[in-house]
């Protein structure tokens, strides 16, 4: 009896090494994240192309400016939709506008949200391409405070709103698009981030776009990449 159970557990291992060898073989090699990719030209990666600022207030007292820089060269598709709310008045619907729209979400340590441009708590947006536009690429990395990427609600749902990091998030690297940074103002972002807020973290001060637009860059440059591969910077 013991020596048939000894000759079971010997064809299962054998088996089971077998599978593992053959699922081994069918996988293949591993596929490189969008960022690790050693064919891609990465030289334009932070190539700012426009800038876009917004002017904010809390509670009706005016707290200052945030300028963000946009690479088009990397992700035109994004950059052109959140250049255009900016800009405001889009030719196909003249309401899709950042001005005038709020924070809705704050988390301490991790991000400001705004963007929606039709419902203004977080429920809505829209981008100029519909009620959702595709993922355009994963190239670019959360890597520290003042990136700033699309925020979503799954696959390929992107729409008006986005949110600003506070610190580094590599856990969300390859789910949101990543498009542009801070360059000035975030010392305005900090002073929202210190808001209070309720359990769902809408801010209970009122933090509001006055006003906003793009800023013309005659001659795109490149910001300097950061050290190391998820560096906290700013």
């Amino acid at each position: 009896m013991r020596r048939q159970g000894t000759i079971i557990a010997l064809v299962l291992t054998i088996l089971f090494e077998t599978w593992s060898i053959e699922a081994l073989k069918n996988r293949g090699p591993k596929k490189p994240k969008p960022w690790e990719d050693p064919d891609r030209d990465t030289s334009d990666d932070l190539l700012v192309t426009k800038k876009v600022y917004f002017d904010i207030e809390i509670d009706d007292e005016p707290i200052g400016k945030i300028v963000i820089a946009l690479f088009g060269e990397t992700c035109p598709v994004t950059v052109q939709n959140f250049a255009a709310l900016a800009r405001g008045g889009w030719k196909r619907d003249t309401s899709l506008t950042y001005n005038n729209t709020i924070v809705h979400r704050i988390v301490p340590d991790f991000v400001i949200q705004m963007g929606d441009v039709t419902d203004g708590d977080g429920t809505g947006g829209r981008s100029i391409y519909g009620k959702h536009f595709a993922d355009e690429n994963f190239f670019l990395r959360h890597l520290g405070r003042g990136w700033v990427a699309m925020a979503n609600s799954g696959p390929d749902t992107n729409n008006s709103q986005f949110y600003i990091l506070l610190t580094k998030a590599g856990w969300l690297d390859g789910k949101h698009v990543v498009f542009g940074k801070v360059i000035d103002g975030m010392d305005v972002v900090d002073e929202i981030a210190d808001i209070d807020t309720d359990q769902y973290g809408f801010p209970l001060k009122i933090v509001r776009v006055i006003d906003c637009g793009v800023i013309h860059v005659k001659e795109p440059y490149h910001l300097p990449h950061p050290t190391g591969n998820n560096s906290d910077t700013e």
